[in-house]
């Protein structure tokens, strides 16, 4: 079974079940990886919120934790056009906490801890949408992430450069979000996240 550590939070926040999976770019589980997950809690950035967890066997993860899930405007494309149609949807923004490996210049890898974000926005039918995982932080003096690493984390564009290197993206991309409602006795609200991140391989520096 995994381990994980809960950290509590404060009022607004409702149940939120999560059903996590860890993946390599050949799509094969990857087993006893620690992780720190975050679900839209005010204080996202401090380096003992939310849930740590180690993967199982199988590259998952089960638990349920509070979280902060809202009500927002959003956009979705129409077809295969240039033309987006705003709507009302559920919003869960998340975040975690991964490490990312570099080669050096001289030899030798660099381990990055990061925290990655992401938003995830449900339609009003029900399917979900999402840009992937963005916006990178590392931690600051204090230990809080406060200090921007790069924009665009799933790639190809990511903004960020790493060592003095510039890659197309951050190590991760999000394979799998689902959020949904479900059914809790007495009238509550309760949810369900299914989110599944991949692992890139390790890249290659060149000139």
């Amino acid at each position: 079974m995994p381990f994980f550590a809960l950290r509590r939070t404060s009022g607004g926040a409702v149940p939120l079940d999560v059903s996590f999976k860890l993946i390599d770019d050949d799509n094969q589980p990857l087993a006893g990886v620690p992780v720190r997950l975050v679900f839209g809690i005010e204080d996202w950035r401090a380096p003992d919120a939310g849930v740590r967890l180690v993967t199982d066997q199988d590259g998952s993860a089960r638990f349920t934790t509070p979280a902060a899930v809202s009500r927002r405007w959003s956009s979705t494309n129409i077809g295969f056009t240039g033309l987006s149609m705003p709507f009302r949807g559920d919003h869960l923004a998340v975040a975690a906490e991964l490490v990312f490996v570099t080669p050096k210049r001289g030899g030798g890898d660099t381990e990055h801890r990061w925290l990655y974000t992401a938003d995830i926005h449900r339609l009003p039918d029900g399917d979900c949408n999402t840009v992937d995982l963005d916006k990178v932080y590392a931690a600051g003096p204090d230990g809080r992430f406060t200090k921007l690493v790069g924009r665009n984390a799933a790639g190809p564009n990511f903004d960020g450069r790493v060592d003095g290197w510039r890659l197309s993206s951050a190590g991760y991309r999000m394979c799998g979000y689902m959020l949904s409602r479900i059914a809790t006795t007495g009238g509550g609200t309760a949810w369900h996240l299914e989110l599944a991140l991949m692992r890139k391989s390790k890249p290659v520096l060149a000139e």
